[in-house]
């Protein structure tokens, strides 16, 4: 009779607070669903799952699962399969599928607690339980700008200047090191695909053009942001500041110290159009 259980399971810092799980599916493969438990400590024993509820159940044949945090701190996870009885088989085999390496989410250096109200404190060690609002600055992107006010004009005036006096070099081309080495399969070959026929070799306006393609379709998060990355960083190189500006702020929740960089350098090009002032 076959065993149901995952195995080669892995797990990934892929954001400030998330953490990516992948695993295979045995080709005998016969779980009704597959349920997922976290733990700050390395699960061992088959106590330890009893006790507890998983913090998710995914369909038998899903093969991956994205875990958003509220606390900061080291993660363990195990997949448990439960069959169509709705019993879980409590197998646990390290690396197999369950990790014996924590994950561990750190607070950003600048991570201070802030409060406007008792009810809107942040907690050292805990996130925000509602999240920000979501901007859709990709599908905003051939929008044209608003036309700006007298006041935002002189405003304006007054950043443009700010910026406008400095001399500064472009910065050099950034890759992450998952889009070093070709991928055999997923997204990533199709991203690496993309970064060598245009990135790489400096076409930039091909680049945006193949990006936003890449961007229309559901990509795994993971990769979808390295690509706005990408996106941000051939809109800048192609001089189309606002835009590259927008898209890195955009990521830089998931990349600050990155972005931070990259948004400072292109305030330092970037000006309003004349036509505008």
């Amino acid at each position: 009779m076959a065993r149901p259980v995952c195995t080669a399971i892995s797990a990934q810092k892929i954001g400030l607070n998330k953490i990516q799980l992948k695993w295979n599916i045995p080709s005998d493969f016969n779980a009704a669903s597959i349920a997922i438990f976290r733990s700050t400590s390395q699960i061992q024993q088959k106590s330890s799952i009893s006790a507890e509820k998983p913090v998710a159940e995914v369909p038998a044949q899903t093969t991956s699962y994205t875990d958003t945090l509220t606390h900061y701190g080291d993660y363990y996870y195990a997949l448990i399969a439960r069959d169509k009885n709705g019993d879980l088989f409590n197998m646990l085999l390290p690396t197999v599928n369950a990790t014996v390496k924590a994950v561990s989410l750190i607070p950003p250096d600048d991570y201070i607690e802030i409060a406007s109200t008792p009810e809107d404190q942040y907690i050292p060690g805990f996130l925000r339980e509602l999240p920000l609002p979501y901007l859709d600055l990709i599908s905003d992107l051939n929008i044209p700008p608003t036309k700006m006010g007298a006041k935002a004009k002189n405003e304006g005036k007054i950043l443009a200047g700010k910026y406008a006096v400095k001399k500064t070099k472009l910065l050099s081309p950034y890759i992450f090191e998952e889009d070093m080495v070709l991928s055999p399969e997923g997204d990533d070959f199709f991203l690496f695909e993309s970064l060598k026929t245009y990135f790489i070799k400096k076409d930039y306006k091909g680049s945006v053009k193949d990006l936003r393609e890449f961007l229309s379709l559901t990509r795994d998060p993971a990769v979808m942001i390295r690509a706005i990355f990408y996106l941000a960083e051939s809109h800048y190189y192609c001089k189309d500041y606002r835009k590259a500006l927008e898209l890195f702020l955009f990521v830089e929740d998931e990349y600050p110290e990155l972005s931070k960089k990259w948004i400072d350098s292109t305030l330092d090009f970037y000006q309003i159009p004349k036509e505008s002032l």
